[in-house]
């Protein structure tokens, strides 16, 4: 079973008007959460969404679900987002409901509970570290130019993520002995 990170980065929120821009993934150790990889980034404003989105598309393929299980925060804003520009495209193949199916591994609701239950702040769990480059600065950064921005802010989230999936992929298994007499 092969591990990446996965992430994307967009111009809003909304896959009907706003575009990808970005497209990372980065292989990593099944046990550890280390990365085994470089960091691959497929940048808009280089070739086009069409063309970054015809790249990465093979990679999550529902032929090759154990090929690439995806790890990310928030998985199914970023399987939406490919699903409805994939289609904008025309570019076919993309199938929404395997992505839902396939296995993958979205922190989100991890670092919900982490967060006491709470949904609003669980993305703070997380944090950049306090770096004035948010992920809701992206669009402005990205409509300046300012790309080598955006890449930092990827390098950086890219980071704190995989150092954060480090700490549960060692801390988490000890909590197994609380589950075993229920």
């Amino acid at each position: 079973m092969a591990q990446y990170y996965f992430d994307i980065e967009t111009t809003g929120i909304d896959p009907k008007k706003d575009k990808i821009i970005t497209i990372q993934w980065q292989r990593l150790n099944e046990s550890s959460g280390d990365p085994v990889g470089e960091l691959q980034i497929l940048k808009e404003w280089e070739t086009s969404e069409r063309d970054i989105l015809a790249t990465f598309l093979p990679q999550i393929q529902c032929e090759n679900c154990w090929d690439f299980v995806p790890i990310g925060k928030n998985l199914l804003f970023d399987f939406n987002f490919l699903d409805k520009r994939a289609g904008k495209h025309g570019l076919n193949g993309f199938d929404l409901a395997c992505c839902y199916s396939r296995p993958h591994l979205d922190l989100k609701h991890v670092l919900v509970l982490i967060n006491q239950g709470k949904f609003r702040g669980y993305d703070k769990v997380l944090d950049v570290g306090g770096h004035p480059v948010i992920n809701e600065s992206i669009p402005q950064l990205y409509e300046r130019g300012m790309h080598q921005d955006i890449i930092e802010y990827i390098r950086r989230e890219t980071g704190i993520f995989l150092r954060g999936l480090k700490i549960l992929k060692r801390e988490m298994p000890a909590l197994l002995v609380h589950f075993k007499d229920l």
